[in-house]
Formats: C-alpha cells, sequence, structure tokens
C-alpha cells in the first residue's frame, strides 16, 4: 500500500495496544495535525500517511527497484468524490466505480447498469439521461451517493479484482452529514469491504444498516424487478 488514511491506521494501532483508539481515531489525528507523525500529508482536507518507503524508492537507480515500485502503483484506480448535501439522509455506498464510471467520470454510468433507473422508480421520476438531472433527483430525495473504497489495484471492473484497497473516511463523512439515517450497501462486496476496513464500532448507534442486490447487470441473481422490489425497502 501506497499510504494508509487515519481511520484505518487507528484500528491497527489499537489492536496492538500502540495507540488507545477513541471516537473518530482523535488520537491519531491530534498527532497528525501537530506533525508529528511521519510522511504525513493533508490532500484535499483528508490525511493520508505515506509509506515510508515512498520518497527513497523515487530516488533509487537500481533498475529492480524501479521495477517494483512502477508494479505496485499499476491499475491503481481511484474513486469519485460523494455526492451530497446537508440534507442527505440516506448515504448509498458502492464498492468503486468501474472502467465506464471512471471513463466518464460519472457513478453507474454503464447503461446495463440498473441503479438510475432503479432510483427514479422507486421515486416516480422521469429518468433523465443528463448526469446532472439524475444527481439533482438524488438530491431532491435526500440521498446521497459515494463509494466504500477510496482507491484500489484492479484490473477491469469486476470487484473480485480488487487488491490493496483503501477506505473512504465513511466516519468522518457522517459526522459532517447529521441528518444521515440509512447506510445502504448496493451489493454484498461493497458491505464485505466496509466491514472488513471500516466497521460499524464508530458508526452511530442511531444509523441504521441495509444490504441491497447489487444493480450490476453482472447481478443475474435477481431480475430487475427483484433488485427493484429489495430496493424499495430503502424507502421504509
Amino acid at each position: 500500500m501506497e499510504y494508509v488514511k487515519p481511520n484505518e491506521l487507528s484500528r491497527v494501532l489499537e489492536e496492538h495496544g500502540i495507540l488507545t483508539y477513541s471516537t473518530k481515531g482523535q488520537s491519531l489525528r491530534k498527532l497528525l495535525r501537530e506533525g508529528l507523525i511521519p510522511n504525513a500529508l493533508k490532500i484535499s482536507g483528508r490525511w493520508e500517511i505515506r509509506h515510508s518507503n515512498n520518497n527513497r524508492i523515487k530516488t533509487l537507480s537500481n533498475k529492480k527497484a524501479i521495477i517494483e515500485k512502477n508494479h505496485s502503483t499499476v491499475n491503481i484506480v481511484k474513486g469519485f468524490a460523494p455526492i451530497a448535501d446537508s440534507s442527505s439522509q440516506i448515504l448509498i455506498l458502492g464498492t468503486l466505480p468501474g472502467s465506464i464510471s471512471l471513463q466518464k467520470g460519472e457513478y453507474y454510468a454503464s447503461p446495463n447498469n440498473h441503479f438510475w433507473k432503479i432510483i427514479a422508480e422507486l421515486f416516480n421520476e422521469t429518468l433523465l439521461l443528463s448526469y446532472d438531472a439524475r444527481v439533482t433527483m438524488l438530491k431532491k430525495h435526500h440521498i446521497a451517493l459515494w463509494d466504500v473504497l477510496c482507491s484500489a489495484n484492479r484490473e477491469g471492473s469486476l470487484d473480485a479484482d480488487i487488491k490493496n484497497p483503501v477506505a473512504n473516511d465513511i466516519v468522518g463523512f457522517i459526522t459532517t452529514h447529521p441528518s444521515l439515517q440509512k447506510i445502504v450497501f448496493n451489493g454484498k462486496e461493497a458491505e464485505k469491504k466496509f466491514n472488513d476496513l471500516i466497521g460499524a464500532r464508530d458508526i452511530p448507534e442511531h444509523i441504521k444498516f441495509i444490504s441491497m442486490p447489487s444493480t450490476s447487470y453482472m447481478n443475474t441473481h435477481f431480475s430487475f424487478e427483484e433488485k427493484k422490489r429489495h430496493w424499495s425497502s430503502i424507502l421504509k
């Protein structure tokens, strides 16, 4: 891994008895703010603690080291910023954008993904082609959209091919969006990654977790109508 987020590292430090964990990892964040953690950077308002070899590897002339460095950074997929506003009540979490979404810079951009159609039908909305209109539809119904993962190594679009996952700061997001009431996982893999990397420990008790069938066309276990029926439970 090239870097780790504070919420991930805090849990590991506590497991090894190095630093007591507190709500939202404040013990570690305090040290970060005081500049006491080597290789830590604050990028776009988020802390990243870089691998200790990050700078050294860049200066090595040894061919083998350069090859290894290049190999470790190949096929790095980075996700999008969340779609949300101050009135968001439902946070829908996917795993990581697929290749078509990455090309277009849009959530669920594949025409074969049922996400936008399901949301439109749940709220009796006309499904418009404009991405901006779709985003407006989400906000109108107080829905926020993000992914569990900030980045990972992955070839193609399959969740099964994800390696070296790095989680988004979901706990921090919830803290700054106090209207949130539900977290909805778009697929079992999103739920698994959340449990593996973040967990519910620091999520406020009033937040309800709901796991939904993946809206991906690769999920052939459910028809569109069955997916929509399951997803309708997020409105209850």
